[in-house]
């Protein structure tokens, strides 16, 4: 990549520069010997303000420092530099330069943007949603979210495994269990904090007609006042006096629910490579198991105490505002201790970076499990955390609810038949993840470039529809002056890779859904003032280059946002 090798340049004539003057270049200052991409024309394709930076290593002024280099950036690639500014160098690439490295994105394809240069195992953990009913729009975001980082850190030569967390053993599930064992057997049974719902009276009903009838001597008028005992004191009641059906109904539930949960993550082609249920991370009273294991390993680092018969963490030590009870007096592991032995199974399974798609309800894990994490892990081991807020959905001006308990949400599979995966994910994308986001169903139905994924993808479709009608040969010659005068989109095009690198290490799909519509928005002005079929051979070819370079680039960021590009609309 001409960046690459422009960079590759700036800093062997640096170095040359310093032996020269015989002095030495921290490795602080050498890691800012590099070219930025420029976004106008008059600045260059390129440029630097390194001299900037070395003008107190070389005892002279920057100005002094960028003259001095530029006498000796030579490459056939440059057209002319120049010096600005205080100091500041452009570089201007040759318009021949810049027609063979767009015939060499023509040539790569779907392989243009891809790079090897990273490596290690990464291990990114999203959805994660408590198998206690359907998606809804907000569980989508993060799903969405998961995906499109997934395939920016692929895309940069990670080896990247995607697991959905499956919480089969909480209070939750309790109270799931129990909501469907009280409407499946109970008539006029109302407790606030059941779960409601139409997919709840399915459940129900299906279990009963398998599972027979059971004679249930449960009332309502025995139970606590308080909503959260009364709930635990169902769980129990079933638990001990109907301990087959419990187990039954679980089983029955959580199987249920996660094949609808499977299905509709497929249905946006969001694939998981494991599914890891919380019930496999075993007992505490065996040391083979991951939740003694990390028990273990917490008190054996010294970080550890007893206080009213509880195990704690002395998470404070880490910067955590209290610390956090593992064990319960009763020998019972805590909500906590359970997360940090799942994160001691990712440590042991040996990944380099653990990272967690967490919603912005969770930040407060972000301390405590990082505590533990560094704890376990081994010394090259990271973990990171990304937040989402959820989604205020809209329609004719009017929020729609999320309630998952009271069954009152809207699903997204709802919101899927309603508009489509592609368009919801490449709204759901669009802005950065910890803002809160307002989702316009009514814009995201507009079929007019106010709708930045029409408009993105009427970008793709024009692009096929002109190739369908002439094709780019490479063996005719391109105009330059049409190649320089599209400063904008030959830029966008060019350094494709290096936006996507950025994207990467910022993890910021967000940032590539602005790059498309930018490009889109680029390619569109194009079209309209540069008609592409034209009756001179050199200007029609040029043109055709660009085309096919776009829609080459466009179907490859479409690709990573996992968003099928459309040839026709």
């Amino acid at each position: 990549m001409i960046l690459d090798r422009l960079n590759k340049k700036l800093v062997e004539v640096v170095k040359n520069k310093a032996a020269e003057k015989s002095v030495e270049i921290s490795e602080e200052i050498l890691n800012q010997i590099y070219f930025e991409i420029n976004d106008e024309e008059s600045h260059g394709d390129y440029s630097t303000s390194c001299a900037l930076k070395l003008a107190k290593t070389f005892s002279m002024n920057p100005r002094e420092v960028a003259e001095s280099l530029v006498e000796h950036l030579t490459l056939p690639s440059i057209k002319s530099l120049a010096v600005e500014g205080a100091g500041f160098i452009n570089v201007y690439l040759t318009s021949n330069e810049k027609s063979l490295l767009l015939k060499e994105i023509v040539k790569l394809d779907s392989e243009w943007g891809k790079n090897e240069k990273n490596k290690g195992k990464i291990l990114i953990e999203f959805v994660s949603s408590n198998p206690t009913g359907p998606l809804h729009v907000g569980h989508g975001r993060g799903a969405i979210l998961g995906m499109a980082l997934s395939n920016l850190l692929e895309n940069s030569g990670y080896k990247v495994t995607k697991e959905y967390y499956v919480n089969d053993a909480g209070r939750q599930i309790s109270i799931l269990i129990s909501s469907i064992l009280v409407k499946a057997y109970i008539k006029n049974f109302n407790i606030d904090g059941m779960y409601e719902g139409s997919y709840i009276h399915e459940l129900a009903q299906e279990f009963s007609k398998d599972h027979g009838k059971v004679d249930i001597a449960l009332k309502s008028e025995e139970l606590s006042d308080d909503k959260e005992k009364a709930l635990d004191q169902i769980s129990e009641y079933f638990q001990t006096n109907h301990a087959n059906e419990w187990e039954a109904a679980k089983n029955f539930s959580v199987a249920n629910i996660l094949d609808t949960i499977k299905q509709e993550l497929h249905s946006f082609d969001i694939v998981h490579d494991n599914w890891f249920h919380e019930s496999s991370l075993g007992s505490i009273q065996d040391s083979d198991s991951d939740l003694s294991k990390s028990l273990s390993a917490i008190e054996k680092a010294g970080h550890t105490f007893s206080r009213d018969d509880a195990i704690w963490f002395r998470t404070t030590e880490f910067k955590d505002d209290k610390d956090r009870v593992l064990l319960r007096e009763n020998g019972e592991p805590t909500y906590y201790l359970t997360d940090v032995g799942y994160h001691k199974n990712k440590i042991d399974r040996d990944y380099d970076l653990c990272i967690n798609i967490f919603g912005a309800d969770h930040h407060g894990y972000i301390t405590r499990l990082t505590a533990a994490f560094d704890v376990m892990k081994s010394k090259e081991q990271e973990i990171e955390f990304m937040l989402y807020q959820l989604v205020n959905l809209y329609e004719d001006g009017n929020k729609r609810a999320m309630s998952t308990r009271k069954g009152e949400f809207y699903s997204l599979e709802e919101l899927r038949k309603e508009l489509g995966p592609d368009v919801i994910k490449f709204f759901f994308l669009e802005k950065k993840s910890d803002h809160p986001m307002d989702f316009d169903i009514n814009l995201a139905k507009d079929e007019s470039k106010n709708n930045p994924y029409f408009y993105s993808q009427y970008a793709h479709v024009r692009c096929c529809s002109i190739l369908t009608k002439k094709n780019f040969d490479p063996d005719i010659q391109v105009d330059d002056k049409e190649i320089e005068k599209n400063f904008d989109i030959v830029n966008k095009l060019l350094n494709f890779p290096h936006f996507l690198e950025r994207y990467t290490d910022e993890r910021s799909p967000h940032s590539l859904v602005h790059y498309v519509k930018d490009l889109s928005a680029a390619f569109h002005t194009f079209y309209e003032q540069n008609p592409v079929i034209n009756d001179e051979e050199k200007i029609e070819n040029s043109r055709l280059l660009l085309t096919l370079a776009t829609r080459v680039v466009l179907a490859n960021s479409f690709r990573i946002l996992n968003v099928k590009p459309l040839e026709k609309m």
